[in-house]
């Protein structure tokens, strides 16, 4: 065979492996023996006057389903972590857009953001967020999904 035959019989070995991989991951036919997966969206930015899609705790003047007040920008990511043979969790950074601060987080549906960086208080641009899940929960093979949110100002 030659060089480029070659290499486009191994192209095509390698798409159908990471296709068959990933409809096996669709269907929820994981091994309990793989590797935990953490798979993180790219941001999605919300400004007022659109409503806003989260709650913060101790933030009153932002409500879910409320117009955000002027100013006022949410960032989310989506979160998925299909579980494997041991727990392991995702860390990432969310930042808030040009000219805004840091200034809460919250999480939905299975997933729970914990906020890393200890000078948070700081009203800084950006945060370390580590997302977790209830481990008894979510067993082997299983999948948690969830959205992680930062209010900005």
């Amino acid at each position: 065979m030659s060089k480029p035959l070659v290499r486009r019989a191994a192209a095509c070995a390698v798409a159908a492996s990471l296709t068959l991989a990933g409809s096996a991951v669709a269907a929820g036919e994981i091994d309990a023996t793989a590797d935990t997966i953490v798979t993180v969206s790219p941001r999605v930015v919300v400004a007022g006057p659109q409503a806003s899609p989260a709650a913060f705790p101790g933030v009153t003047r932002v409500r879910v389903g409320a117009p955000l007040p002027p100013r006022w920008v949410v960032v989310s990511r989506d979160v998925q972590v299909v579980r494997g043979a041991e727990v392991a969790f995702g860390a990432f950074r969310m930042t808030c857009p040009k000219d805004t601060t840091w200034r809460g987080a919250t999480a939905s549906d299975d997933i729970v953001a914990n906020v890393l960086d200890v000078n948070a208080r700081a009203r800084t641009r950006s945060v370390l967020v580590l997302a977790t899940f209830a481990t008894s929960a979510v067993r082997a093979g299983q999948t948690a999904t969830g959205k992680v949110f930062a209010l900005c100002r």
